[in-house]
């Protein structure tokens, strides 16, 4: 991925943020062939945006031309932001929040579809997981770390984690897309903590021998603000 988030030690001499995000700036995706190189890399423009995390890519041929040729595809899951990720001062908290979002790039035409994947409901998410048994396979399930904005809007630019989030991918949620967009979000499921307990380095730990791609606890460090206590959690 290629986003406008730029290192410049002499900005930084100048007294301005060694990182730097542009948000007029351009985006782009690329998808190289499993066995190319830089030179069979297919760039794909996307809206401007800030992407550190990844939930999952693959190839996907659902999508049916005019002609009902099955059109290769190729989907990329992850947590996508609209300002810096990278703290600085001026940065807008909530621009900096990611959400889940889908980029489905069409090989043969170059189109590129993208969509929040959690729809009209604006719930911010980060630090993606799945069983990795799947990466790079389509997949049915996926697992974040979810944003308390109100907690992390008095903590500076520093986001607070105050759940835990389980994403079907291939089951419709209740809340409907945009106006206009015909397609549903997809449903969440939500584990959250008690009031002031956040977590961080949550990891997916698939079960030995699971049959379903589900069959796996996730496991995360958690913290109680209020009594100062550190525990490590998991969920079934």
């Amino acid at each position: 991925m290629d986003f406008p988030l730029t290192i410049d030690i002499n900005r930084l001499l100048g007294g301005g943020p060694l990182m730097k995000y542009n948000n007029k700036g351009y985006a782009r995706i690329g998808v190289m062939p499993r066995y190319g190189d830089a030179n069979s890399i297919q760039w794909f423009e996307v809206k401007p945006n800030c992407t550190f995390h990844i939930i999952n890519s693959f190839e996907d041929g659902h999508e049916l031309s005019i002609l009902q040729i099955e059109i290769l595809q190729v989907v990329v899951w992850g947590c996508r932001a609209l300002d810096s990720l990278i703290p600085h001062p001026k940065l807008n908290n909530f621009e900096s929040f990611s959400r889940c979002y889908e980029w489905r790039l069409n090989l043969q035409t170059g189109e590129v579809k993208e969509k929040d994947l959690t729809g009209g409901k604006v719930q911010y998410m980060d630090f993606p997981m799945i069983n990795p048994n799947f990466l790079g396979i389509k997949n049915r399930y996926g697992y974040t770390q979810v944003v308390d904005p109100i907690a992390s809007s008095t903590a500076g630019s520093v986001p607070k984690y105050g759940g835990l989030a389980k994403l079907y991918f291939e089951k419709p949620g209740l809340v409907k897309q945009r106006e206009e967009q015909d397609e549903e979000a997809i449903r969440v499921e939500y584990h959250m903590f008690e009031k002031n307990v956040f977590c961080t380095g949550a990891a997916f730990v698939p079960k030995i021998d699971g049959v379903e791609e589900d069959e796996g606890w996730i496991i995360t460090f958690v913290h109680n603000e209020d009594t100062g206590i550190s525990q490590v959690r998991s969920i079934l």
